[in-house]
């Protein structure tokens, strides 16, 4: 094997693995913000807040410009939107740009089905809103409030960040990725008990 392509590969799996820790700190980091800034009793405003953020993370990847770079033929092209490297997916896809959201605040006037993440996150924003101010009065009610906010924010950005991370690592893993998932069904498949155990 060519050394070049060898050092590639080694380059590239690097990349890989400082992509994932960079979502797992930003994750653990959002998470201690959270649990330092939330009433100690406070369990259901993250639970609200996580949902609002799964909306709203879903209504920012329905709201990107370069939505057709997620289909799989543009994934495993050879000259595709995602053979770049890690500063350049940090650089243009690590956060939304400015075009994700006015697309989306364009969506949540217009109605219709991309709508309705959006919608529903506000709705799910504005319960947890009223439950934080209802059961927390005075200061706790406003560190709960800044909590949920934090929480919704943070697992947005994450599932903004982790489908454009899972489309360039497939990029970068190509034909790789057929041969660990038939891997993995290999593995899934014989370690299930049999009908006698």
């Amino acid at each position: 094997m060519d050394a070049g392509i060898l050092l590639t590969g080694l380059w590239s799996g690097v990349e890989a693995v400082v992509a994932i820790l960079l979502g797992w700190a930003a994750a653990r980091l959002a998470r201690l913000a959270c649990a330092t800034l939330a009433p100690p009793d406070a369990e259901a405003v993250p639970l609200l807040a996580l949902a609002a953020g799964l909306m709203l993370g879903l209504a920012l990847l329905l709201a990107v410009p370069h939505g057709d770079s997620f289909r799989p033929s543009r994934i495993f092209a050879p000259e595709g939107p995602w053979r770049i490297g890690l500063p350049a997916l940090l650089r243009d896809f690590g956060l939304p740009a400015r075009a994700t959201l006015d697309h989306a605040v364009a969506a949540l006037r217009e109605g219709g089905m991309r709508a309705w993440p959006a919608a529903l996150a506000l709705l799910l924003l504005a319960a947890a809103t009223v439950l934080a101010l209802h059961r927390w009065p005075g200061i706790a009610g406003l560190r709960a409030l800044i909590a949920l906010l934090l929480v919704a924010a943070a697992t947005a950005l994450l599932l903004h960040y982790a489908a454009h991370l899972l489309a360039w690592m497939l990029a970068l893993l190509n034909f790789w990725v057929f041969a660990l998932a038939l891997f993995g069904f290999q593995r899934w498949r014989y370690a299930r008990p049999g009908p006698d155990h």
